[in-house]
This record gives C-alpha cells, sequence and structure tokens, in this order.
C-alpha cells in the first residue's frame, strides 16, 4: 500500500517526486498526462499514474491504497483539480497537504484577473503577442482580433497540445513547443526572433521561470500583462513539504 500519494504535473510536483524516489518512500504521483510522467525521474518503490482523475476514481484510488496524506502540488491555476482532492481528502479523513510557489509582484506589468479581462485588454492593443501561457489558453486567446497573425503560443511539447492548437487555427510558424523553465537569455533571443510586443503570462511563481520571463520582456521593451492567480490559497513550499515527509516517513 501507498500511504502517500501526491498530485503533481508542475515543477514542485517533480522535485517532490525525485525527493519520494530518493528516499525510497511508497508513494503515488497522480499526473494528467503521459508526457507528464516523462518528464520525472524516479524509481521504485515510487509509482507514477499518467491520466486524469475524476472524483469517482480518486477516492477508490486513496481507499484502495489506504491513503494517509495527499499532497497537492497541482498548478497555481488548476482550481477545479485541487477543489476535487480535497473534497475527497476531507469526506474520506486523508491529511490534505497544499504546496505552493511563491507569488511575485512584478513592477510596471499590467495585471488581469479573467481571461475575459485578458482578451478585452489584448484587442485594445497592437503588436505581437507572445503568450507563455500553455496550450490550455490556446482557445480562449483565438478570441484575440486577428490571432493567427499576432499571437505566438509557448507549450509543453506535446503532440496533444500542438495538435489542440493547430485544430483552433493556428499556424505552424506560431507554435513553441519545448521544456522550461528558460532562462533570460534564452527568452530574450526567443522574444526578439518572434519580433514579440506584448508578453503574457500567468503569476507562476518563481520556480517556473518567472522573473527570468517576466525580465527578459522588459529589456527587450515589450510590454507585460500578467494574468492574477484566480485564487488566493494557503499552503507550504517544496522545501516545508519535504520537512513534512521526513517527519510523518522517513
Amino acid at each position: 500500500m501507498h500511504k502517500i500519494v501526491l498530485f503533481g504535473g508542475t515543477t514542485e510536483g517533480r522535485l517532490l517526486t525525485e525527493f519520494l524516489s530518493q528516499n525510497k518512500v511508497p508513494s503515488i504521483v497522480c499526473v494528467a498526462t503521459e508526457y507528464g510522467e516523462k518528464v520525472l525521474e524516479y524509481e521504485p518503490p515510487v509509482i507514477v499514474q499518467p491520466k486524469r482523475l475524476k472524483p469517482g476514481p480518486m477516492r477508490k484510488l486513496f481507499e484502495d491504497e489506504q491513503t494517509e496524506f495527499v499532497f497537492d502540488a497541482t498548478h497555481p491555476y488548476a482550481t477545479e483539480i485541487s477543489k476535487h482532492i480535497k473534497e475527497a481528502c476531507d469526506e474520506m479523513g486523508i491529511e490534505y497537504i497544499r504546496v505552493l510557489r511563491e507569488s511575485i509582484e512584478i513592477e510596471g506589468a499590467v495585471k488581469v484577473s479573467s481571461m475575459d479581462e485578458l482578451i478585452d485588454y489584448l484587442n485594445q492593443t497592437e503588436g505581437l503577442i507572445f503568450s507563455s501561457m500553455g496550450a490550455k489558453e490556446a482557445e480562449a486567446l483565438t478570441d484575440v482580433k486577428n490571432f493567427q497573425e499576432r499571437v505566438y503560443l509557448r507549450m509543453l511539447p506535446s503532440p496533444e497540445g500542438m495538435g489542440h492548437c493547430l485544430d483552433l487555427g493556428y499556424p505552424m510558424k506560431n507554435l513553441c513547443g519545448m521544456q522550461g523553465p528558460f532562462s533570460k537569455e534564452f527568452n530574450m533571443a526567443q522574444f526578439k526572433e518572434v519580433g514579440a510586443d506584448i508578453l503574457v503570462t500567468k503569476e507562476s511563481g518563481n520556480v517556473g521561470g518567472f522573473l527570468e520571463k517576466t525580465d527578459a520582456a522588459k529589456e527587450c521593451g515589450m510590454e507585460v500583462v500578467v494574468l492574477s492567480r484566480l485564487v488566493k490559497e494557503e499552503g507550504i513550499s517544496v522545501e516545508e513539504a519535504k520537512d513534512t515527509i521526513r517527519s510523518k516517513c522517513l
């Protein structure tokens, strides 16, 4: 049985998976896709489950594994899955531990609080838009006027994500499939190559290379537009999560 279940798919999830594997802690790591599994470094007794879990199968997993602790290291914007995880833990008497990344304020950035507000703002601007928000927000960005000419997307290099964006009508030349985080110098080179005028990003914290991205954009003379986190959460850092695992399992 595996008394720890970790929900990952983020840099935090990757770091905790490596920690669990290095310390041989029996645990199950849940990620949404097969690509999410491929970027992880692990070995038994850690098991990775690459599929999205709906509430019913999630509860069955917890019950079958006699789960005692759940670490939720999903993305700050994945509010729906976090809600389901916490509800299942509360109902089943399992300790729920939210792993958060630090929030960072960017001076001079335009902050918007929803995708609708973001689209409205972008439709009042001119120039090329470089979105680092991944394939998940690609559909919403099709509401930007002339999106096929104006919007460039950077996303994980998964066939599903790339195919989704092509189906939405994005030209192949506007799609950048690659695994981050990236250095400031790399970001600057990519922004200059595209000729981007506006960076659109989520308030993801510096674990995901947030400052390297926004600093590069400002140095290139670009406008920075940040989608704020939808929900203010309480939780612990990756290092605090490691300390928790040490105290409970090692």
